[in-house]
């Protein structure tokens, strides 16, 4: 069996609050809030890159076909059909769907600044209690 000894005091030097600070509710609230912000933080980095890369392929399409006649048609693919549709009508469709990607962008841009700035927050109480003892620094 282990048991936990006590610290003498006698032996060291002076005890560090940070060190010896009681973890309570709103302490561990706090923690398991940074928590969450920091794996939704990694969840929107995610999106962000596929979202940035599908809004990257909408832009080299539509120059593609601004570059085309605009009666020529083409075939699009709408869900899981390819339609056949005059340029025009398909660079209609195109730069609706481009500017969807584009808020999305934007709010998950915005989100993304939200809870960084609530991790930011956090960080700056939780070290204020725990100083070394907590690391909130992310890996990377």
């Amino acid at each position: 069996m282990v048991q936990m000894l006590e610290e003498d005091p006698s032996s060291s030097g002076p005890s560090n609050s940070a060190t010896d600070a009681t973890v309570t509710l709103s302490d561990q609230n706090a923690i398991n809030a940074f928590s969450r912000h920091n794996s939704r933080t990694d969840e929107i980095i995610e999106e962000l890159e596929t979202l940035s890369k599908i809004q990257e392929d909408f832009e080299e399409i539509e120059t593609e076909l601004e570059l085309l006649d605009e009666d020529e048609e083409i075939m699009y693919k709408l869900d899981s059909t390819f339609l056949h549709l005059p340029v025009s009508e398909a660079l209609e469709h195109l730069q609706t769907n481009l500017g969807k990607t584009r808020e999305k962008v934007e709010a998950l841009e915005e989100e993304k600044r939200v809870c960084r700035d609530e991790m930011e927050k956090l960080k700056k109480i939780l070290y204020a209690k725990f100083g070394n003892s907590i690391n909130l620094e992310r890996g990377d």
